[in-house]
């Protein structure tokens, strides 16, 4: 490891974010072996109507049975009327946070936070522990992602271009430019509310060189981490969002480099041929988060 530059801000990693069916203990079991930043237990599209039930009853005795070890406890919630027992089933067990689908205004998050407050409460929690994650996936999301990403208790955007892409009639390509509008709106939302922004599943499991240039679009478009739908993906969406020690280190000497500069009262400078100014400064410092969430950075010394 190296030593961090005390700058970097705190940072919560949500590299991969793996989807696991609620209803199957040992695949849930199998991505917490995996060590996964987020392990997501699903209530909604990954579980049949029938075994809606069931799935409540296993993430209930997951969360309170099973050591996830450094990964996120998530739990995706039905939309509309099952929300209500989805959320009776599965906070008991304190999850760290739930994951809303088809998001379209902020009226259902407020709705979700007020249910959240009475159970922090109610159970001695501290307020805000249960973090809120809304999928925009729909031409209302969209549209409306403002007024969403204002939302309180939120902590991170999604992106669902898979819904996105039916909602509003358009053929998925491997570009992706039929949703690359909706692609950066969820990003500058995101950017502009201080929230997260994830980016939506690669649909093909077998095509890995086709996930990791998927993936590095959607980093270099800002995205902080991306949706894993089978484990086979992980490593990938990690090693796409983790940054090199190369970058740490070249990030570290910027910001060195920027803190003499300004004790000698110099603003912009040049540095290894580069003009340098505040936005290459911001990028280092979080590009130095990304690494001390990530568990990269020494910050004992």
């Amino acid at each position: 490891m190296v030593q961090s530059s005390p700058a970097a801000p705190a940072f919560r990693s949500r590299r991969a974010l793996l989807f696991m069916p609620g209803d199957s203990r040992s695949k849930i079991e199998r991505g917490i072996h995996l060590g996964v930043d987020a392990l997501i237990m699903d209530l909604e599209d990954g579980v049949a109507l029938n075994r809606k039930t069931e799935a409540r009853r296993v993430i209930a005795e997951a969360l309170t049975t099973l050591d996830f070890g450094r990964s996120e406890r998530l739990v995706r919630i039905n939309p509309g009327d099952m929300a209500e027992a989805d959320l009776a089933a599965i906070l008991p067990g304190h999850p760290d946070g739930i994951v809303l689908p088809k998001v379209e205004s902020a009226r259902w998050i407020t709705d979700i936070h007020q249910i959240l407050c009475h159970a922090e409460e109610r159970s001695g929690w501290s307020s805000g522990s249960l973090h809120l994650l809304a999928i925009i996936e729909t031409a209302a999301g969209i549209l409306n992602l403002k007024e969403i990403a204002a939302a309180p208790r939120l902590d991170a955007l999604i992106f669902g271009a898979e819904d996105l892409a039916g909602d509003i009639g358009a053929a998925r390509t491997p570009e992706g430019w039929e949703v690359f509008y909706a692609r950066s709106a969820v990003v500058l939302a995101a950017a502009a509310f201080s929230l997260q922004a994830i980016d939506t599943v690669y649909t093909d499991l077998v095509d890995l060189q086709g996930l990791e240039q998927d993936a590095r679009r959607a980093a270099g478009l800002g995205y902080a981490g991306k949706l894993s739908i089978h484990t086979r993906q992980v490593e990938v969406i990690n090693r796409v969002f983790t940054p090199t020690s190369e970058t740490i280190i070249t990030a570290q000497r910027l910001i060195a480099a920027h803190e003499m500069h300004q004790t000698q009262g110099t603003g912009v400078f040049a540095w290894e041929g580069r003009m340098v100014d505040m936005p290459m400064i911001r990028a280092a410092n979080r590009l130095l988060a990304k690494a001390h969430a990530a568990g990269l950075l020494d910050t004992t010394d």
